[in-house]
């Protein structure tokens, strides 16, 4: 019943939205949205799918010319998104790795071709790997491994969405802390087609907004039309760039950025100069 009733309140919530219209091209089957664009390419989205949230949501179009996904590179590991010099004419900007306290990424990470070593728990971390059109793919099961080809490769733990199967609270209940508890999130989710990347943030940890469990940001991702997804870092690490602005609130126990692993950066060929408002 509980997992019905929360499921429930995001479908009502996403169905209000949806007769507001929508700005932009969306993939099949995701609900049409009042989604602002900043880019032809990239789509944003802010609104609360729950009582007392915040989900900031970029949808980016794979197929656009130009179009590059990358990751920062291992260089610039220990700096908070702002700071690092490869998100300077990105059109998005987003934390993505976990790590450990010398910033080593958590699961297989490579950024421009290039494997970051060492990295924690590589054989028990799903993947988004993107070449350099970019087309890309999200990986829930091992082995894990890099592949010819690969240009950006970022791992996170647990799964989101497996072929539009929603985590559950019970799904939640092995990693309680993590996983059933209400935590600022970022996320990542390609829908079925693989045209269409989704970057998901919830803010939290500042009430009354508190956050979102997995099963929660699992079934707002599915809503918008991912199909394939994972959870990135999130908690105080949770940072979104949007044309080098910041938009997440920040938690009121860590109101300073966090120096993080590394950041997503989606950019367009020519730069922050290509960048329009509608």
């Amino acid at each position: 019943m509980r997992r019905r009733l929360q499921r429930l309140t995001v479908l009502a919530a996403l169905a209000v939205l949806a007769l507001a219209g929508c700005a932009g091209q969306a993939p099949p089957g995701a609900a049409p949205l009042p989604w602002q664009q900043p880019h032809p390419a990239v789509a944003y989205l802010r609104f609360a799918p729950l009582p007392d949230s915040v989900v900031h949501v970029l949808r980016v179009d794979l197929q656009a010319p130009g179009l590059r996904v990358e990751l920062s590179p291992a260089a610039e590991r220990g700096q908070t998104v702002p700071e690092m010099a490869s998100g300077a004419d990105a059109l998005v900007s987003v934390n993505a790795s976990f790590f450990d306290r010398s910033y080593a990424p958590r699961g297989l990470t490579m950024s421009a071709g290039q494997a970051w070593e060492p990295v924690m728990a590589a054989q028990a971390s799903p993947l988004l790997a993107c070449d350099a059109r970019p087309r890309c793919r999200i990986e829930l099961q091992p082995p894990f491994e890099l592949r010819p080809g690969w240009r950006t490769v970022v791992a996170g733990t647990p799964w989101l969405l497996d072929h539009g199967r929603e985590r559950t609270p019970a799904d939640d209940a092995g990693c309680a802390a993590l996983c059933q508890r209400a935590h600022p999130r970022t996320s990542v989710g390609l829908d079925a087609s693989g045209r269409w990347l989704f970057l998901l943030l919830a803010e939290g940890r500042r009430p009354p907004v508190q956050g979102l469990s997995l099963a929660q940001l699992s079934a707002v991702m599915h809503g918008l039309g991912a199909d394939t997804a994972l959870n990135l870092d999130g908690g105080g690490s949770s940072t979104l760039l949007l044309r080098g602005e910041s938009l997440l609130a920040r938690p009121f126990n860590e109101p300073q950025l966090r120096r993080v692993a590394n950041a997503l950066h989606i950019r367009i060929d020519g730069g922050a100069e290509a960048l329009v408002q509608r």
